[in-house]
């Protein structure tokens, strides 16, 4: 009896490629968040109630000082374009200072922002504190970086200087953040309780 062969090749298809425009009616129809890079767009990941909670904290803490000068505080569901290529992600929280980011209030995108923070898991741990970290440093406007941790009361903070960006880890809830280029000053267990 003769044995069967079998053809393992693998089939690919071609991923679509979205137009800037095609990408926000997609999301406007299934009003799903999809991250979108160079035309291809990748659906975002469902979070936990930490995660939520910890975002919020954020996003309550900043408020005041948004306020008080006239900035704003984003959350989420406003994407923040990139600089290099044609990419547009969803940072956890935005805080700009641009004029022009707050401009238009229909707008879907921040372009200049002085304050990026991502709350880290497992599972984006390393997209977050290295691939978009990278992307994040090249933001001219962008002067900290925040990785907040889920598990532990635990904040790294990485701050624009002259020609390197600076790197301190915050740790414990009795600690205090001071992000002095922007007035701002957050305790760990306002955030992270």
């Amino acid at each position: 009896m003769e044995a069967r062969k079998y053809d393992f090749t693998m089939v690919t298809t071609k991923k679509k490629r979205y137009t800037f425009e095609e990408y926000e009616a997609l999301e406007r129809a299934e009003g799903v968040r999809y991250e979108y890079i160079d035309g291809e767009v990748f659906a975002m990941a469902g979070t936990t109630k930490r995660h939520n909670t910890i975002v919020l904290a954020f996003a309550r803490a900043l408020f005041p000082f948004a306020q008080k000068s006239g900035y704003a505080v984003f959350t989420e569901s406003i994407k923040q374009k990139l600089r290099t290529g044609e990419k547009y992600v969803y940072p956890d929280v935005i805080y700009t200072c641009e004029p022009a980011d707050l401009a238009d209030d229909s707008e879907t995108v921040v372009r200049s922002p002085s304050l990026l923070i991502e709350v880290v898991s497992e599972s984006s741990l390393r997209t977050d504190s290295y691939n978009k970290r990278l992307e994040y440093f090249k933001i001219p406007s962008l002067q900290y970086y925040l990785l907040a941790s889920q598990t532990a009361p635990v904040v790294e903070v990485y701050e624009r200087s002259a020609d390197f960006w600076k790197y301190t880890i915050y740790e414990g809830l009795d600690t205090t953040i001071s992000l002095e280029k922007l007035g701002i000053t957050i305790s760990l267990a306002e955030v992270l309780n």
